[in-house]
């Protein structure tokens, strides 16, 4: 019943009862459009398709499974050869934003980054820092975050020089290249994971610190010993994923944790990711409490928080508080 005349492959196979093929045939033939065929008799415009000598009669008969005669049909349009995989270049924009990363002639931003170490001037004597430079662009770094974008401001000639004085050389490289759509492996996460937390914390680099933040939970294991420096570390780098992962732990490890751990210097704002972990626990436990929609909103794990902000544009970078508070403002 299509417009216009299609090719078919058509085959078709008799199996035993072992799914063995006893017998087949195929063939590949053009089927008109309906209504194409108006000089050919009424009778002949929806012809069968048939082969002679498809098997002998002994081995058909040999194939019956329980009395019924399977038989497997395949058919395949071929009309276009669909097999033939086509070359289409991807779109060029991510690979010529990554080009610019470090392109001084097309530059706009200088940063001039502290090395920490200290070069003895052979004119004065005296001790000088050295620095590292790199390039950047003030177009891709002025939507990145705030903090870059004030310090990307223009001057009279039109190129501007910051100055770094707070991260090292490989960890700034490591954060402006993340910003031109560069990607980092994952030895160079796990190696600096904490440097680049710090680093995109106070530059408002987020997506980076996050996939920091994740490399960090992935690679260090929270102990007795650690869980507590962990959880303020979380608190105050804004780690939500981090403190739920440590929250986690302490629910699961409760009875051994009581009596031995001091939680004096713990925030008291952090009883509600306390409380969620608890009843994240209760819940998996497969107890049965009901709950209203806000109670369920509530005990939502931190990834999901944040894929439901990023999904509507929002920012990712919170507390569990500010993340819930923020869904709500938007959905209401």
């Amino acid at each position: 019943m299509s417009d216009s005349s299609i090719k078919i492959r058509c085959g078709f196979s008799v199996r035993n009862a072992k799914g063995k093929e006893m017998a087949h045939d195929e063939e590949t033939f053009e089927i008109a459009a309906y209504g194409e065929e108006d000089d050919v008799d009424s009778e002949e415009e929806h012809t069968a398709r048939y082969c002679l000598n498809f098997g002998r009669r002994s081995t058909i008969m040999e194939s019956l499974v329980d009395g019924s005669l399977i038989i497997e049909v395949r058919m395949k349009d071929m009309s276009t050869d669909k097999s033939i995989t086509q070359f289409i270049p991807t779109n060029p924009l991510c690979k010529n934003v990554i080009n610019k990363f470090m392109d001084e002639e097309s530059a706009d931003i200088v940063f001039e980054v502290n090395n920490g170490s200290c070069q003895n001037d052979e004119h004065t004597n005296k001790k000088s820092k050295s620095t590292t430079t790199y390039y950047a662009h003030r177009f891709i770094l002025q939507d990145i975050s705030t903090m870059l974008a004030e310090l990307c401001k223009s001057d009279e000639s039109g190129i501007t020089t910051v100055s770094i004085t707070d991260v090292t050389p490989k960890v700034f490289k490591h954060m402006i290249y993340y910003t031109y759509g560069g990607k980092l492996s994952e030895d160079e996460l796990r190696n600096n994971a904490k440097d680049i937390i710090n680093a995109c914390d106070k530059y408002g680099v987020v997506h980076l610190k996050l996939e920091a933040e994740a490399m960090y939970i992935k690679s260090n294991e929270i102990t007795m010993d650690n869980m507590i420096d962990n959880l303020l570390y979380a608190d105050s780098k804004n780690l939500a994923l981090l403190k739920e992962t440590v929250m986690d732990y302490i629910v699961a490890n409760k009875h051994s944790i009581m009596g031995k751990v001091s939680f004096s210097n713990v925030p008291s704002d952090m009883m509600t990711d306390l409380l969620a972990a608890t009843a994240r626990g209760e819940q998996d436990t497969g107890g049965a409490i009901e709950e209203d929609e806000s109670v369920k909103y509530n005990k939502m794990r931190v990834g999901k928080l944040r894929k439901m902000l990023d999904e509507k544009g929002l920012d990712v970078d919170g507390s569990r508080e500010s993340m819930i508070a923020l869904l709500k403002e938007n959905n209401a």
